[in-house]
């Protein structure tokens, strides 16, 4: 089955507008609205100084290139950056074949799964894969296109103190294109397992995510 990595030009961009998407869409959120949701755990964004945990609105703890310490006793999640769309499929790669009417659904239809390899290549690597459900978050950013994270769906086990690795796969069924563009290589994911992010990290005791 083919295999399509998440390339660091699409990584970049991810990031970087994930992070707008949190200034933005934190700084329309009503004060009460942002206080409905309290968390135990707080990913800050350095960009923005907002936290990620209320925009995804999980207590895990989140671990990304900013978030990189995890409490020995707690669950964490992990997804890599947001994965943004366009509202209609106004550029596709030929031959695409879409299974909706819009990107979106098109995501929808096709993601299968988030997969997790921990410490690959050692003899603590373990597997964990979480199958989609109504828990993927799906948010719209200030610009009108919308946005998943999978990261909701995992809860994934503490581990032993010390320094860690995690590899962050993306499952399709079949390719996904997000309507912005004709190359896939740079606007589409999958089929199959989508290598799209790895992070190393440090498990601590009583690890701080607020900074």
């Amino acid at each position: 089955m083919k295999q399509a990595s998440l390339s660091l030009r699409q990584q970049i961009l991810r990031w970087n507008a994930v992070l707008l998407f949190v200034i933005v869409s934190t700084a329309i959120l009503p004060k009460s609205a942002q206080a409905s949701h309290p968390v135990d755990n707080h990913c800050i964004s350095p960009a923005s100084g907002e936290d990620l945990n209320i925009l995804f609105g999980t207590t895990k703890q989140i671990i990304t290139p900013f978030c990189n310490q995890v409490d020995a006793a707690e669950q964490w999640t992990a997804a890599g950056p947001s994965w943004f769309i366009n509202t209609d499929f106004d550029l596709v790669p030929e031959g695409f074949v879409p299974a909706g009417a819009t990107p979106l659904e098109d995501f929808v239809a096709k993601f299968v799964a988030i997969k997790y390899v921990i410490d690959p290549g050692t003899l603590q690597e373990r597997t964990f894969i979480y199958p989609t459900s109504n828990a993927l978050w799906i948010g719209t950013n200030a610009a009108g296109f919308q946005s998943v994270w999978p990261g909701t769906l995992s809860k994934l086990p503490p581990l032993s103190i010390g320094e860690h690795f995690v590899a962050v796969y993306w499952v399709f069924n079949a390719m996904h294109c997000d309507g912005f563009g004709e190359e896939a290589e740079l606007f589409c994911l999958g089929p199959g397992e989508v290598p799209y992010a790895g992070f190393r990290f440090e498990v601590t005791p009583g690890a701080a995510q607020s900074h």
